[in-house]
């Protein structure tokens, strides 16, 4: 096993990573990028891991106690992440035939696996982080009798705008859709002091600004482009986000059907790896990574690859509108 070995200690695995070509998830480089992916020395996160209030604080006055930067109260004290671990298995008779390669081709396979893994794990965080826009993370977990169940982890209700006029309905002009992306901002500043707003839409509301950019003689208002709209400074993204239930057998689309997802997702959005529990991992906390174990009945060996993640939305800075009838 050994010469097996050998390809996933870390600095090999590493190596192979970084060889790889990078992946691309739309929910988590949209809303969780690679600026508020964080490292977390322990297995698991806190109230107080929880992003502190980032809006401007107070003077104190010359000689008194300094002023705390502490998250609003939340009902959540612990949050315990689950493991994604992915496992590929290797018959004897594999094994046998990846040692008539030559050390270049061994590379080759071993990249192949590496590489399957961390898209099982890739898509898995997106899933997770696609719920979490609404709130609450309810995900698919395998109890050690191989029972399923869902992991929950709730963060509270985003609120819901009911904006003055829906924008499919008749004799609604382009100033009724400006006046709501209005209220939705005026709301979203009430308590978010995020100014980077993303405006989630699915089909239905991008063909319903296309309908209505089509009836405007000034097309600088309302600007179509393949993968969004542009409403005056607002940005509309189509984004058809959807994750596969095991429990419901189907796919789940993340954003509601007639509405905008609204995001500040420049206010204290954050995604965590925490520690493994992984012996062979040294408990690192890292973002993934690969072991390999023998098997005896029957011979063989299993690729395992492991990950510890955490979306945590800032709720106060989402808001869900829906804008058509």
């Amino acid at each position: 096993m050994d010469f097996l070995r050998r390809y996933f200690k870390v600095e090999a695995l590493v190596t192979t990573l970084n060889r790889l070509p990078p992946l691309k998830t739309l929910v988590m480089d949209l809303i969780y990028p690679e600026s508020v992916r964080k490292n977390h020395p322990y297995d698991r996160l806190s109230y107080s891991d929880l992003q502190a209030v980032t809006k401007n604080i107070p003077l104190v006055t010359r000689g008194s106690a300094s002023y705390p930067l502490t998250p609003e109260k939340t009902k959540l004290t612990q949050i315990d992440p689950a493991n994604f671990t992915p496992s590929i298995t290797l018959s004897a008779a594999d094994i046998n035939r990846f040692k008539s390669l030559t050390g270049g081709q061994q590379q080759t396979l071993i990249d192949n696996n590496i590489d399957t893994l961390r898209r099982a794990v890739r898509k898995s965080t997106e899933a997770m982080a696609i719920q979490s826009i609404t709130g609450k993370i309810q995900y698919d977990i395998r109890n050690a009798d191989g029972t399923m169940d869902i992991y929950e982890v709730d963060f509270g209700e985003p609120k819901s705008i009911n904006v003055d006029k829906k924008w499919n309905t008749s004799g609604t002009k382009a100033g009724d859709i400006t006046a709501s992306i209005g209220q939705i901002n005026k709301s979203l500043q009430e308590t978010s002091d995020g100014t980077d707003i993303v405006h989630l839409i699915k089909w239905d509301v991008y063909s319903a600004l296309v309908n209505k950019a089509g009836d405007l003689q000034n097309s600088e208002l309302i600007k179509v482009f393949p993968d969004h709209i542009q409403v005056g400074s607002a940005k509309f993204i189509l984004c058809a986000p959807r994750y596969y239930s095991y429990k419901t057998k189907g796919f789940v689309d993340g954003i509601p059907d007639k509405s905008v997802v609204s995001i500040a997702k420049d206010d204290a959005f954050a995604l965590f790896y925490c520690a493994l529990d992984s012996i062979d991992a040294n408990f690192a906390s890292l973002p993934f990574f690969v072991n390999v174990v023998e098997l005896l009945d029957p011979e063989g060996a299993k690729v395992i690859g492991q990950a510890r993640p955490m979306t945590l939305p800032n709720v106060k800075a989402i808001r869900k509108t829906q804008v058509l009838e």
